[in-house]
């Protein structure tokens, strides 16, 4: 399969056609490549995103790394973090995207809102999403992010059963994610 045929199912997966999807594309692929030997094993793979964007559908497509096997993990950082992690060596490459440093966010904005208000500035969104894109998928690598190799402390895995009650609510709770008040376990959603 080419790169491009590729990415094509990425953004089927994803279900939109994006500037994030394409940058999490090209870093999913890096970080795959980087990892080399580390991810022969791919039970042992653990992916870490910064923030909840569309690229993390494209880490989650290419790495296979999902929120449901537990070894997709967000950090919440605010910031396009991506790391990919052997959860038994705890080798790791982490890319930073700088490529949004210096983007024009405004730009797009305003072109999407014209093209909200206006069908006829449709046309002007789709070529300008299609010229940034196909910039994206041709850029060399260290013009859209950097990447590095570290080694990490082992990934933070939620437990899978084991739970205890919100002593406000009484709903069951992953014991990982119970906060203590006043001597009594409280969920998130209590406090």
């Amino acid at each position: 399969m080419s790169d491009r045929e590729e990415f094509d199912r990425v953004v089927e997966f994803h279900g939109c056609y994006c500037l994030d999807i394409a940058v999490g594309y090209r870093v999913a692929k890096a970080l795959l490549r980087e990892m080399g030997d580390e991810v022969r094993n791919m039970k042992e793979v653990f992916a870490q995103v910064g923030s909840s964007t569309c690229a993390v559908d494209a880490i989650q497509k290419i790495t296979g790394c999902t929120l449901g096997k537990r070894n997709l993990i967000l950090s919440d950082l605010g910031k396009p973090v991506y790391i990919l992690q052997n959860g038994r060596t705890n080798a790791a490459v982490r890319a930073y995207v700088h490529y949004w440093d210096r983007f024009d966010q405004r730009a797009l904005q305003e072109l999407k809102a014209q093209a909200k208000a206006d069908e006829s500035a449709k046309d002007s969104l789709k070529v300008y999403l299609d010229d940034q894109i196909n910039t994206i998928l041709a850029l060399p690598e260290e013009e859209l992010f950097t990447a590095k190799h570290l080694t990490l402390d082992g990934p933070r895995v939620a437990a899978k059963f084991d739970t205890l009650p919100c002593a406000q609510c009484g709903e069951y709770v992953n014991v990982d994610f119970l906060q203590t008040r006043d001597e009594q376990n409280i969920c998130r959603e209590c406090l």
